[in-house]
């Protein structure tokens, strides 16, 4: 007796030899695989979150407490609950890209204990094809950390300061004047109080004028200094000024009581100043309290009398957000693949985590050099993504080598 070989019919003669079709195997990126690993990768992702969060928030609240319980009428912890909703955004999004390393890692080390990995290899699925929950997640991850850092926390900062609850938002309170500042312009050494506004004024001013040879020449003082609408000149109202006699000799010392010592009152007179007021409005703001706006347009002006470079690194920062999560959760599924494939030994598991702290130190190194100044902004931020995309390739390469 015949037996039909596999794959074919027997309802007639002629085709009882003919091949059936056969069901091709084909990728298939939202599979039922990548559902499952997608949804533990997000309540992994939910439950680390709210471990480091209440980490964040007790660190942040609790020097503060006695300041936010007095801040209003309200019951006081009223005010503690509504000041740490508050802070969430601000203390969350630097974290996320950290926190989607580890719940990646979490939820690896649980399918390599349970024998999912291995059954996985098996059945020949490579790395690489199960990288795609972990894209997933990132593409998800970076456009909401963008408008959570970039929008959401600078309205939180403003609500804030608005109710003046909690300790920054007492410090960078724009209703009152700031307290004497100095600071160098072109024009020479300026001494001022700021009325942010808007629009932001100057007052108390004294402007100290040198010639080449850093030798004083001129004393400009006003009470009160605003901007002329569309030009850069800045109107003083009831100056005094002071210039220097021809006749004096700098070498000589200048007696107290000598007529040209003293400021004498001025008619009101115009200067030019190379200030910026959008930038005078957030003096002494930092740059992730600036809305995205203000952010843009500080970031992009140069030459405006200010240091550009924390602007510049902040706005390069919320760019890298599309990117990082998304890096950090291939890297972290990566590692895992190839260092925790067949056991979550304790050395390997703290190795792996080892380079999801080393990724999230490296990022707040590579802010702080760009806002000094050290690595131009763009370099700076570019840094641990370009890398942790990097390695993921390389760590690939090597997988596929291997299989």
């Amino acid at each position: 007796m015949t037996h039909p070989p596999p794959f074919s019919t027997t309802s007639d003669t002629a085709g009882a030899h003919a091949p059936a079709t056969i069901r091709h195997v084909r990728l298939a990126p939202f599979g039922q695989y990548t559902r499952y690993v997608f949804g533990n990768y997000l309540r992994s992702l939910m439950t680390i979150a709210v471990v480091l969060l209440a980490v964040a928030e007790t660190i942040d609240l609790w020097p503060q407490i006695d300041m936010v319980m007095a801040a209003s009428s309200a019951p006081a912890w009223r005010n503690v609950v509504y000041f740490t909703t508050l802070r969430m955004p601000g203390l969350l999004a630097p974290l996320v890209p950290f926190a989607t390393f580890l719940a990646v890692c979490l939820v690896e080390i649980a399918q390599t204990r349970s024998g999912e990995r291995l059954f996985m290899a098996n059945t020949g699925r490579s790395p690489a094809k199960s990288l795609f929950p972990a894209i997933l997640l990132g593409l998800l991850l970076g456009p909401a950390t963008f408008v959570m850092d970039g929008y959401i926390g600078p309205m939180s900062m403003v609500e804030q300061m608005r109710h003046k609850i909690g300790r920054d938002a007492q410090r960078l309170d724009r209703s009152k004047l700031s307290n004497q500042i100095w600071m160098q312009t072109p024009q020479g050494v300026l001494s001022t109080s700021i009325a942010f506004g808007p629009p932001a004024s100057l007052h108390n001013m004294l402007l100290f004028r040198f010639d080449a040879e850093s030798l004083l020449t001129e004393i400009d003082k006003a009470a009160t200094v605003t901007r002329v609408p569309e030009t850069g000149l800045w109107h003083l109202q009831s100056p005094q000024l002071w210039r220097k006699p021809d006749r004096l000799d700098a070498n000589m010392p200048i007696p107290l009581d000598r007529d040209q010592t003293r400021l004498r009152p001025s008619a009101p007179f115009d200067i030019a100043l190379t200030l910026d007021p959008l930038w005078l409005s957030v003096y002494g703001m930092e740059s992730q309290y600036l809305p995205f706006s203000t952010l843009w347009t500080l970031a992009s002006h140069t030459h405006n009398g200010y240091n550009a470079a924390p602007y510049r690194t902040r706005l390069a920062m919320l760019l890298a957000m599309l990117v990082l999560p998304g890096a950090m959760a291939m890297l972290a599924s990566s590692l895992c693949a190839t260092r925790l494939a067949y056991s979550a030994a304790p050395v390997a598991t703290g190795g792996v985590i080892a380079w999801g702290y080393a990724a999230h130190a490296a990022t707040r190194a590579s802010m702080l050099l760009g806002q000094t100044g050290t690595l131009p902004a763009g370099l700076a931020v570019s840094l641990v993504p370009a890398a942790a995309l990097l390695s993921v390739v390389l760590i690939q390469r090597r997988v596929g080598r291997t299989r």
